[in-house]
């Protein structure tokens, strides 16, 4: 069904109309050196901390499928999906990415891509891999159509009870995607990411095929999770990883926990479940302030 694939868009196919990456220059060697977009009404999620997993899954989609087109390893025709990925922040104060460089690492059985990324003054940003998978089912768009046919009726936005904005470390309640906490030992809520309130317009960073929940978004899931379980305790995030292993889908109430065998101090490990299935698992890596 599926292949190993060295660069991804969870996003399903790119539709070519935008770019954050440019003046890509292909080295003998495979290696892409590249330019980053500053413009903030492309690119609304630079209006957040360049150290926010939402800006750095963003720049994950576009900098690996854009530079992976310009090598020749990526083709955006074909429906793959992000299975994995990985990142740590640069030390220190930085500002937005502004170039970098993209590559590929690892051996056959384990190829991945590799991005570094800097700010204007030179100053490290990211370093980022990542794998993903591309679906050899030529009917993708059926296949997937008679999956949401199964499933229950949606649940309704307006009748969720999201936790407030400042619980979740958001600015506004039409971003939040989480309730308040469960009762009991382990940190746990539920979640909901609607095709309504999730996506631009009405949401004011996260884009996307409309078709699932996607990384952009789980990362966001994530990090208000983070917020809710820590309280008022401040943080930084300093690094992190998610993998992939079922769709979590639109409009669908799920279920997120911290892993309390996988975390310890600065580490902060979450499983998401949806209808009885495992589909998805983050790490982030956290300073207090």
């Amino acid at each position: 069904m599926i292949a190993v694939y060295v660069c991804h868009a969870f996003q399903m196919k790119l539709a070519a109309t935008q770019h954050y990456t440019h003046s890509h220059t292909v080295l003998s060697d495979g290696t892409v050196a590249f330019r980053c977009s500053n413009d903030v009404r492309e690119w609304p999620w630079l209006a957040l901390h360049p150290r926010h997993p939402t800006v750095v899954q963003s720049i994950n989609f576009w900098a690996s499928v854009e530079t992976g087109t310009s090598r020749g390893t990526y083709d955006p025709l074909k429906w793959s999906a992000l299975t994995q990925t990985e990142w740590s922040c640069g030390p220190g104060q930085f500002g937005h990415a502004t170039h970098g460089v993209s590559d590929i690492t690892g051996g056959e059985d384990n190829r991945r891509y590799r991005m570094t990324l800097f700010d204007d003054t030179g100053a490290l940003v990211y370093h980022m891999t990542g794998k993903g998978v591309v679906f050899r089912r030529r009917n993708f768009e059926g296949w997937r159509g008679e999956a949401k046919e199964k499933l229950p009726e949606p649940s309704r936005s307006v009748d969720f009870a999201f936790a407030s904005a400042g619980r979740l470390g958001v600015a506004t309640q039409d971003e939040c995607f989480l309730s308040e906490l469960a009762k009991g030992k382990t940190p746990a809520a539920q979640g909901l990411v609607s095709k309504a309130r999730g996506f631009l317009p009405r949401h004011p960073y996260h884009g996307g095929s409309g078709d699932h929940v996607n990384s952009n978004q789980l990362a966001d899931v994530g990090t208000q999770f983070l917020h809710l379980a820590r309280g008022d305790a401040p943080f930084i995030i300093t690094g992190g990883s998610m993998s992939f292993s079922h769709y979590v889908e639109l409009g669908q109430a799920f279920d997120i926990a911290q892993n309390e065998a996988a975390s310890e101090q600065g580490v902060f490990s979450i499983d998401i479940r949806q209808a009885d299935r495992d589909c998805a698992s983050m790490t982030y890596t956290y300073q207090d302030k």
